[in-house]
């Protein structure tokens, strides 16, 4: 038995119309490649001046929680007012004010914020990491349930180590995740852009009619 692999002789016109069509639509992604590269760039550049400074990115990341639950607060509030019977509209205000009184807390105290926010972000990590070890085990029957097993138990020692270093871990962890966070998606970035690079070279836009 031979196998058969269309050629590109073979390929219906329809088919070739599309590819084509397709591919002068996405031009824009090709022009504008160098951009997204830059952002990458910068992104990497700066989770690595924030793994050189955790403390700093950890109170800046403790202000931006911060700042959004003071705008959050403000929207719902703006809101409130439009809602339609008074237990509505209370419900919301209260839960406006709630929101921004954590906000105003932040910025009363940035550095007791940072120890929260550390705390829940250990908390987090023990939840997921027991959540994916229990999935491990439903998962058996696959070849991939040794990786989410792995996954599970590195969540949840780190958030254990979290549990046990606090509060001297406070000062670095926020920082030291947002500056990951940071590298991650500077390369995806700088990856998205070598790859339309290379997968629309060649392609010219179709003509104006």
């Amino acid at each position: 038995m031979t196998d058969f692999t269309p050629s590109a002789a073979e390929t219906s016109p329809a088919e070739t119309r599309t590819a084509r069509s397709l591919g002068a639509h996405l031009i824009p992604l090709r022009r504008n490649w160098g951009w997204l590269m830059g952002a990458g760039i910068a992104l990497i550049a700066l989770g690595l001046f924030g793994l050189a400074a955790a403390n700093l990115f950890t109170v800046v990341s403790a202000l931006s929680f911060g700042a959004m639950m003071l705008v959050g607060g403000g929207v719902l509030l703006a809101d409130s007012f439009r809602r339609e019977g008074w237990q509505s509209r209370l419900a919301m205000i209260a839960i406006s004010l709630l929101y921004m009184a954590t906000g105003a807390l932040v910025f009363y105290n940035p550095l007791q914020a940072v120890v929260a926010l550390t705390l829940l972000c250990g908390a987090m990590l023990v939840a997921v990491g027991m959540l994916r070890i229990v999935t491990a085990f439903q998962m058996r029957p696959l070849a991939v349930w040794g990786w989410v097993l792995a996954s599970g138990m590195i969540s949840l020692l780190l958030g254990l180590f979290i549990f046990v270093q606090l509060p001297q871990a406070a000062p670095w962890v926020l920082g030291t995740f947002l500056a990951i966070e940071l590298i991650f998606q500077g390369w995806s970035y700088v990856f998205l852009a070598m790859a339309i690079r290379s997968t629309f070279d060649g392609v010219q836009p179709r003509p104006v009619a």
